[in-house]
């Protein structure tokens, strides 16, 4: 992240375009490098996809996403004044059509239906103090969220984490492929078994 509050998109056809990470809020977006690694390694499933960026902040993630082909992000966030800096960052960037907003708690998601039906593409990115050793929030939500009604048959899930605590493994129906870790970050992914693929 840039000094002056900034962070850029890294590829697609928003390339090198900033968005806004306003100073004093609680938001700690998924570094550059990070987030760039990461959609390097998932490109071939995100032409078309839908996405959604769980614990949004900034949007960086769903954004990425966007400008990298994917046809729609569902971004979810609950701090109202969050909620106004992602949706000027859709708007100057011109993505507000392929972009929805949803003001809720990450964590209670699951008790409503998904938005639109379910997702190719599941990105969590929770705050830090959220993981507390084995079945911590975050996991939990994740495992909530590779049900049916969330999670595309054949569909990933990514969830950044502490370097510091090892990756879940994944429920049943799911497979944990090649983690990857940045400095103290972590990234897990889950990849749902297709229909007709026996688990």
């Amino acid at each position: 992240m840039t000094r002056n509050g900034s962070l850029r998109i890294t590829s697609g056809y928003l390339r090198g375009r900033k968005i806004k990470v306003a100073a004093g809020l609680v938001v700690r977006p998924m570094r550059s490098r990070v987030r760039e690694s990461l959609f390097n390694s998932i490109q071939d499933r995100i032409e078309a996809a839908r996405v959604l960026d769980v614990f949004a902040g900034s949007g960086a993630l769903g954004i990425e996403a966007v400008s990298r082909g994917a046809r729609q992000s569902v971004h979810i966030e609950k701090d109202p004044a969050v909620l106004d800096l992602l949706l000027d960052n859709l708007q100057a960037l011109g993505i507000e059509a392929q972009c929805k907003i949803l003001e809720a708690d990450a964590y209670q998601i699951t008790q409503h239906p998904a938005p639109g039906g379910a997702f190719q593409i599941i990105l969590i990115d929770p705050p830090f103090p959220d993981f507390s050793g084995p079945g911590s929030l975050p996991w939990k939500l994740a495992a909530q969220l590779s049900a049916d009604e969330w999670l595309e048959a054949g569909g990933l899930i990514v969830i950044e984490h502490p370097r510091r605590e090892d990756a879940e493994s994944p429920p049943l129906g799911l497979k944990a492929r090649e983690g990857k870790s940045y400095g103290e970050t972590g990234l897990a992914i889950w990849e749902k078994d297709r229909a007709d693929q026996p688990s």
